[in-house]
């Protein structure tokens, strides 16, 4: 029998060193929270929900905020999207904004990512992924980083 793995997976590139010290914490917690509360299959026919936060920082920045540049690869079988964060986002504010800022994007992330899939018809238990992902965004805003 295999184990169920996550099929929300959380990446990230920050756009500087002050920017991966400042929301590694949350980050990692965050994504501990997916792997934990949002176990597929969600769907016959993606095996991943890929989200990757792009943080801008000193040196790298996309002057880009929300969520942006959903892809599908039915080859691959994952749906992907990009959740862009303004330096001002996470700089000078407290981990428990940080933390707010990340569950509200990946919040609204998985939401583009259902509509996506409902639109090309693809079979999607978005009902389930929502309600695992706020019992996974319940946990992780108790925590203290």
């Amino acid at each position: 029998m295999t184990h169920p793995t996550a099929t929300v997976t959380l990446g990230a590139h920050s756009g500087g060193r002050s920017a991966g010290v400042t929301i590694s914490p949350p980050l990692l917690a965050l994504r501990a929270a997916l792997s934990e509360h949002c176990r597929g299959p969600y769907s016959p026919d993606v095996v991943e929900f890929a989200l990757i936060l792009r943080i801008d920082g000193d040196i790298t920045h996309w002057d880009l905020e929300g969520c942006k540049y959903l892809r599908r690869s039915f080859k691959e079988r994952y749906i992907t999207i990009d959740i862009f964060v303004p330096q001002e986002r996470w700089q000078g504010k407290t981990s428990r904004e940080i933390r707010q800022y990340f569950a509200d994007g990946v919040r609204e992330a998985l939401s583009l990512c259902i509509k996506r899939l409902k639109k090309d018809k693809t079979p999607v238990d978005g009902e389930r992924l929502m309600s695992d992902f706020e019992k996974a965004a319940a946990e992780y805003l108790k925590q203290e980083s």
